[in-house]
Order: C-alpha cells, then structure tokens, then sequence
C-alpha cells in the first residue's frame, strides 16, 4: 500500500483547517504484534466526510474516520483511541480483522480561530482588522482599490482579497467553511450594497455575524437595493447599524463597538431588554 508522506498530510491538514474551520488529524503512535499501518503513518478526517493520506486501510481505518467524524462534532479536543485487529477484544474496539495486532491512534481536532471578514479597507476596516487580530480572531480584508490593500495598513496575521467595486466575486470561496464574522465598513452605499449582497448570495454555511456601518437611513436604502437584487436577509440577522452602543466616532472607537458585538455573539452573551437602549448611536459612512 502507498503511505501519503507526513508532511503532505500535514500541509493539507493546514490547507483545510484554513478552508473549513475544523478536521481530525489521526496519527498512529503505538502499534504491537501484526498491524497493517506503522507508528507516525497520518490521516486527516474533514468535516465533509472526505479523508486524505492513510493508517493502512480495511475496516480499522474505516472504524477511526468512524471515530474521527463523531469526534468532529464535539468541541475541540484530543483522544487516543485503542483499537485490536481481532474478531473480539476484551478492551478497545474490535476491528473485525483477524491481523492479531494493536494499534493506538491519536486523534487531534485542529479548529481554527472564527474569521472576521472585513469589507472595505477605509480607516475603520484598518482599525476592524488590527482590533480583531487582537481579539484572536484571524482576518480576510476584501477591497477594490489597491491603495486600500496595502500590506503595511493591516497586521501581518490579516490578509487581504482583491474584489471588484460591485462584489461579483465569491471572494470567501477560500473560507466558506470558516466561522464568519463580517463587518461591511466600505466607502459609500452603493459598495455596503454590493458587499452585502455578494455575502447574501454566496450564502456561507457558518456565518455567525453580519453587520453593515451607517446612518439608519442608509441602512433601509441598502437594505431597498438588495432587495431589489432579489437577495433577501431571510434567516439571517442583520446587525445595523454595526456595533454596540458605546459611544465615539473616530475609526478605533467604532472598531472598538464592532469587535465588542462580534465577541459578544461569540460568546452567547446577550443584553437584557432591559438595558439594550431603544436607540443606537450610528456610525458615519467611511
């Protein structure tokens, strides 16, 4: 049998926790008498059922993605589990196999962080992206203009997408299984309008958080416009205008309110009716 070399299981384990958000990565690390894989030999279980590289295949493999997806659906954790390639096993998990062996595999969840994607590069972007690197979130920044994607306005760990001024690409294509988090700070409503329809119509599967920046009435004519699309918010919450309300205005201030929204739904932390004021303070557009 061909065993997928480690570290291309590695870099894929990489390429997809990127993508998705989650995986197990497997790993042999014991393995006693007759077994069909060896210590070290790696594979990595995605959440969508798919698997790449090897522990030596038949139903012992099959049983740990078995094991593996169960475990995807938990929160992220680590477990070894012990599994004897015999008919019956007094403990660990019979595999049905008549090798004689033992093996024990290491199963890793690799979770990355919630992604917040900003959209627009202006002075509040900047200030979003830099504020949520802090929080440990990680960070797309999707732009138009190249002026606004200069590597030097974001932190290192930020990253940013190249997008046209009316948002028809699938610009989070590479993060779709990522849980989201999007703030829509761009320049002008006519750009908060293309943004959030892009993210209504791509229709990410984890998206935790939408907010849009701006005046109420700025709000309700985005809100006009994509309807007019035939995109609806249905099902999903449109927090706008972005942000607690804490008061200020200058860029830092507003990314400040925007963050601390984000790490409330995070959390599951909400506001009392009671003490949620029946107005909030709205942004400026920038």
């Amino acid at each position: 049998m061909a065993v997928t070399d480690s570290l291309e299981v590695l870099r894929e384990a990489e390429r997809t926790v990127r993508e998705q958000g989650r995986a197990v990565l497997c790993q042999v690390v014991r393995a006693e008498g007759s077994t069909p894989g060896k210590v070290g030999w790696k594979l990595l279980v995605r959440g969508d059922g798919s698997h790449y590289g090897n522990l030596g295949g038949g139903a012992f493999e099959a049983m740990v993605i078995a094991d593996a997806a169960e475990q995807l659906g938990e929160r992220p954790a680590a477990s070894v589990k012990r599994y004897y390639l015999t008919e019956r096993a007094v403990h660990g998990e019979p595999t049905g196999m008549v090798c004689g062996g033992m093996m024990e595999v290491l199963l890793e969840t690799l979770a990355a962080p919630p992604l917040v994607v900003v959209c627009g590069g202006g002075p509040v972007g900047q200030a979003v992206a830099s504020a949520a690197i802090l929080a440990g979130f990680g960070c797309l920044v999707a732009e138009d203009r190249a002026a606004y994607r200069e590597p030097g306005l974001f932190p290192a760990a930020a990253s940013t997408v190249a997008v046209s001024r009316d948002y028809a690409e699938d610009f989070l294509e590479g993060c779709r299984g990522r849980e989201l988090y999007v703030a829509i700070v761009s320049r002008c409503w006519e750009t908060d309008a293309a943004a959030l329809a892009s993210v209504l119509r791509q229709r990410p599967p984890r998206l935790a958080y939408l907010g849009l920046m701006g005046s109420r009435r700025k709000v309700a004519r985005v809100r006009r416009e994509v309807a007019d699309r035939g995109l609806a918010l249905d099902g999903v919450e449109l927090r706008a205008p972005i942000g607690l309300p804490i008061g200020g205005d200058t860029p830092g201030e507003i990314a400040v309110s925007i963050l601390a929204e984000m790490i409330q739904t995070r959390s599951g932390a909400g506001v009392s009716a009671a003490a949620a004021p029946a107005e909030r303070v709205a942004q400026p557009v920038g």
